[in-house]
């Protein structure tokens, strides 16, 4: 059976205010604008640890090639050189390149150009066939 409401009674259908829900929004927006930052710093970082990542293991096939060859290889196609790493966020680069000697570099493009590590900008990313890596603070 099913119970009724007495006469002159109201159900009451609580629900939320349009002051609460603005309240809620207002706190939101807060913490989306307090986390962005931080987010897009993390997201260029992990972008620049995939740079790095490319950069050492194309300083490691010339390695491989050098020891096969006497001298490291040029931007070249296999089985006359070394690939060009590609990236979405970055334009790889190879200079100086000598019987002894070469220089690696990968350049942000778009939005991974502002990237930044201690206040320090992180472009272009470089290494050498000592591994010797800049900007440091970046590595």
């Amino acid at each position: 059976m099913k119970s009724r409401t007495p006469r002159g009674t109201r159900r009451s259908w609580r629900g939320f205010t349009l002051i609460e829900l603005m309240i809620v929004v207002a706190v939101v927006a807060i913490l989306v604008a307090l986390a962005m930052p931080n987010y897009t710093h993390w997201v260029r970082k992990a972008r620049r640890g995939d740079a790095q990542e490319l950069l050492m293991n194309w300083a490691n096939m010339q390695e491989i090639w050098r020891a096969t060859h006497s001298t490291y290889a040029a931007n070249a196609a296999p089985p006359a050189g070394i690939p060009v790493p590609t990236h979405d966020w970055y334009t790889f680069t190879i200079d100086n390149v000598t019987a002894n000697s070469y220089t690696l570099t990968a350049t942000p493009t778009g939005e991974q150009a502002k990237d930044t590590e201690h206040g320090l900008a992180c472009t272009p990313l470089v290494m050498d066939q000592d591994y010797t890596k800049s900007p440091i603070s970046c590595w």
